[in-house]
């Protein structure tokens, strides 16, 4: 018998092995496999199918052992996606294996492989020369002067019960035996004696829930009728849209969903966009499933995803996972509803490295193989789910009111501009911002700050010559971070000391330009010295997102700033102001989308004030104030908003009336780069037609880590079947190399680039 598997390796193809007797019945599709490959190399695969086809281009080398011997870690249901995924992003099989299995489930022979290893503790047991029988004289067993002995024999007794049933006493671990600093020298007459005995006992690395379990929360009617209409619609469709506006009590709908699925034995995959999330999220719903769930996600360690996944596939799976977009490829038994909050954000969709793959789509996907329902859940849906929604693929359901009949929070637009113009305003902060800031900490409430740029400055330029410090590595200019005193690169990591002098003219005026939430921070805290103040972004949050967002949701926090984290489903009671800074960056970044995520980034902003017993107010500083969608905004007008952008989409052939696909040269040399990207959008031009192929084109950074880029964007009508276009993509890729245009470039592709 033969097996074809899935190596970790960037090859678009499986790789044939045959299986020896002895692995007959465990090598089965689904199982790993522990294989040659190369010279030296041993890996793990994952076998796919077995059949008795011997391949005949080449020696067929046997595999070396089947680590599965339970059953298969990866399900029939896994496979299915992987292989879509595989096909619909373009990606050899090996990437999407490893994506999804942890490091610790696929050992190889390197020298740095970290193969899991199960926590083991020592425990204690009766030793076989331990009478059983009860009350035991230990007098009697150990004599009169052996009272170390008898205070540790004492306490095992005590702690295993075994006076009351010393048939099946409890275990007891080494560590609560020896604790109160017990005799070692005790301890080990007791095991040469027979008496007790050591054994090691695997323990998991996962938190246990200590709390109580206590009921869902009640339902508003708002709430309990978006719930039946729900119901009613997965009788007719797999996927259903719940849109309800920011603080509608999405969650709590969820909450009741899920309780529901996991009654009829069914799971549920819970996915967030954000790890910021999840601490939050999990706390209410352990209120409630207490150690029915789990939480998986990228910053969780690898040997605890272990664990995770070999629970999953076990004989007692978790109820409920709750995770990030990665979550989506762990192993389901029995999923009965997949729920995807805040699904318009793009943190569902994995950019770097491949797969690059849109959790949301893959949930979807997964939802559809497993024969389980799938529910969106936005106050600003993705134009393409609403499209879907309306156009009666999806379910839609709506809730336009808040829970408990809170209103909507004010939204006034300041212009900046005229404000600077009649010397109103001097820092960062208007008029407006400040005094409703001001008025918030003297009622005791709380305030967010929202610009999506950390660091200090944008820049470090002369103001004499014009100057600006770049990174070496990349076509991008250095982010100033005053609090560690180096200019950054946030593309490739790289740091900088800002020099003394221009290298360009010799100037000493050298000057941030722009601002981040470091300045921001700063200025704050000047302008409120009373006020406690904390800074949410990638800078403040390395060391963990928890503490911050705790020590606002617990009041010991007066004023949060943040970047587009603090935008993402928190929850938070007692913020009464809102402060969106610089929206123009926002609403001017070249792309298509780009209206789309300034009406969903500045509304869901909006919508973290005044979630509770009080009427919260934004202040939106710009420079455009009669920008269309700042309008759109201030009315809470989505459906205005989805109107106005679905006629631009039409127009200009943008999806949800196509789909798109991206073809990435990347490469050291840029004409090289420049030659393989023209080549390849040229026979991409005649299959697909030259006004559906867009570039190549030079992206807003065109060159990161040393490497020049180019894009290419083609456009495929809806109709079209992926595997079809995916082909045509790869037969005009294959011309171009085969006229040798393409050498020393690497291309990679993108579905449904966001």
């Amino acid at each position: 018998m033969y097996a074809d598997i899935i190596l970790p390796v960037p090859l678009n193809q499986l790789f044939t092995y045959m299986v020896p007797d002895t692995l007959l019945s465990t090598a089965v599709p689904g199982a790993r496999a522990y294989v040659p490959f190369g010279k030296g190399r041993r890996l793990t695969g994952i076998i796919v199918r077995t059949h008795n086809v011997k391949p005949t281009a080449h020696t067929v080398k046997e595999i070396l052992g089947i680590l599965d011997e339970q059953g298969p870690a990866v399900l029939p249901s896994q496979l299915t996606l992987m292989e879509w995924m595989a096909s619909y992003c373009m990606c050899p099989p090996g990437e999407v294996m490893k994506a999804a299995l942890p490091s610790g489930l696929r050992p190889d022979s390197s020298a740095n492989d970290k193969l899991y290893k199960p926590r083991v503790e020592i425990f204690v047991k009766p030793g076989t020369n331990l009478p059983v029988q009860t009350p035991l004289d230990l007098s009697d067993l150990l004599g009169k002067t052996a009272v170390k002995q008898k205070e540790v024999l004492s306490r095992y007794l005590e702690l295993s019960g075994y006076n009351d049933n010393p048939y099946t006493p409890a275990p007891v671990s080494k560590k609560a035996l020896t604790d109160g600093g017990k005799s070692s020298a005790a301890i080990r007459a007791l095991l040469d004696n027979g008496l007790i005995e050591f054994y090691e006992l695997e323990i998991g690395r996962l938190p246990q829930f200590s709390g109580h379990i206590q009921e869902p929360p009640q339902l508003s009617p708002a709430q309990q009728g978006a719930i039946d209409a729900i119901r009613q619609s997965f009788r007719s469709k797999n996927v259903c849209l719940l849109h309800g506006v920011t603080s509608s009590g999405k969650t709590e709908i969820y909450i009741h969903l899920i309780k529901e699925c996991i009654s009829k034995g069914r799971q549920v995959l819970y996915l967030l966009p954000e790890i910021a999330l999840t601490t939050q999220i999990m706390h209410r719903l352990q209120k409630v499933f207490g150690d029915d769930m789990c939480v998986y996600h990228s910053r969780c360690s690898d040997s605890i995803r272990v664990e995770i996944w070999n629970r999953l596939t076990g004989p007692n799976p978790y109820k409920l996972i709750l995770g990030a977009r990665s979550a989506v490829m762990l192993p389901m038994q029995n999923l009965g509803l997949v729920i995807v909050d805040e699904e318009h954000e793009p943190s569902f969709k994995q950019e770097d490295p491949s797969p690059r793959y849109q959790g949301r789509n893959t949930a979807i996907m997964l939802a559809s193989i497993c024969g389980a329902k799938t529910l969106l859940g936005s106050a600003t849906p993705a134009l393409e789910s609403y499209s879907n929604a309306v156009s009666g693929k999806y379910g839609l359901v709506t809730l336009t009111e808040r829970f408990r009949g809170m209103k909507l929070p004010e939204i006034e637009i300041v212009d900046t501009a005229d404000l600077r113009r009649r010397k109103y305003m001097k820092g960062i902060f208007s008029p407006q911002l400040t005094d409703s800031i001001r008025e918030a900490l003297q009622s005791g409430r709380q305030a967010i700050l929202f610009h999506n740029r950390r660091g200090y400055a944008g820049t470090v330029e002369c103001p004499d010559c014009g100057w600006v410090q770049k990174c070496d590595c990349c076509d991008v200019s250095l982010t100033f971070h005053k609090s560690s005193d180096i200019a950054s690169c946030h593309y490739c990591g790289h740091k900088y000391r800002v020099p003394l002098t221009c290298p360009s003219c010799g100037g000493r005026a050298l000057r941030g330009r722009g601002f981040g939430t470091e300045r921001i921070e700063e200025e704050v805290s000047a302008t409120f010295p009373a006020a406690r103040v904390a800074r949410l972004d990638l800078d403040s949050a390395k060391e963990g997102y928890d503490s911050i967002i705790n020590d606002f949701q617990e009041g010991r926090t007066d004023i949060l700033i943040g970047t587009q984290m603090v935008s993402k489903g928190l929850d938070f009671d007692n913020v009464s102001v809102v402060g969106i800074l610089q929206a123009d960056s926002i609403m001017s970044y070249p792309d298509f989308r780009a209206t789309e995520r300034a009406f969903q980034l500045m509304a869901q902003v909006a919508g973290r004030a005044g979630r509770k017993d009080t009427t919260g107010k934004v202040i939106i500083q710009t420079r455009q104030p009669d920008a269309p969608v700042l309008d759109m905004i201030r009315r809470n007008d989505y459906r205005g908003f989805y109107n106005n952008q679905m006629e631009e989409r039409q127009a200009f052939r943008y999806p949800p009336y196509t789909r798109l696909l991206t073809v990435t040269a990347k490469g050291t040399d840029m004409q090289t780069v420049e030659r393989a990207a023209t080549a390849v959008a040229g026979h991409l031009a005649d299959t697909f037609g030259p006004q559906n192929v867009l570039g190549p084109d030079a992206p807003p950074v065109s060159r990161v880590q040393y490497m020049h880029i180019r894009r290419i964007i083609v456009k495929t009508a809806l109709e079209a079947a992926p595997v079809q276009v995916r082909s045509q993509i790869n037969e005009a890729v294959s011309k171009a190399a085969s006229e040798n245009m393409i050498s020393g470039v690497t291309l990679s592709f993108d579905a449904d680039p966001q």
